[in-house]
């Protein structure tokens, strides 16, 4: 009997140190789905500044560039110099002919691959191109 309490009690314990060590950090809490909403560029990885090797990321200060999803097909960019910028962009039916392995949205006229994971937006250039580098691919951060 004694053993089955002690039993108990250690695993009362357990469930709340566990319970308890769960990190409510802003990090982790998710403000919306999808892509509409209102993204903070956070880092653009390879690119030109990359060149070739793969794995380059330049970070950016919260409030570099600010864009707006809007549900219309409108996206708006707002830069921190206080230029704002707005352009159509459309989810294409023919998401074959990209090649892509990620679902393709044309922003203005250019092809981007994009993947949201929790408060996390990726935007890779998925359109031909002639130059020397890896396809920059822009990391945003969506905002409250």
């Amino acid at each position: 009997m004694k053993k089955n309490v002690i039993l108990y009690l250690g695993a009362m314990l357990m469930l709340v140190f566990c319970m308890s060590s769960c990190s409510n950090s802003d990090d982790d809490e998710i403000f919306g789905t999808g892509l509409t909403g209102k993204w903070d560029l956070v880092e653009v990885q390879n690119g030109p500044e990359g060149g070739c090797n793969g794995d380059y990321a330049n970070k950016y200060p919260s409030g570099t560039l600010i864009i707006e999803i809007k549900g219309n097909g409108k996206i708006v960019f707002n830069y921190e110099d206080g230029k704002v910028e707005t352009l159509d962009y459309s989810i294409p039916e023919d998401q074959d002919k990209y090649y892509s392995s990620l679902p393709i949205m044309i922003i203005g006229e250019d092809p981007y691959g994009y993947v949201v994971e929790g408060n996390i937006l990726k935007l890779h250039y998925a359109g031909i191109y002639t130059c020397d580098h890896i396809p920059a691919t822009y990391v945003f951060k969506r905002t409250k």
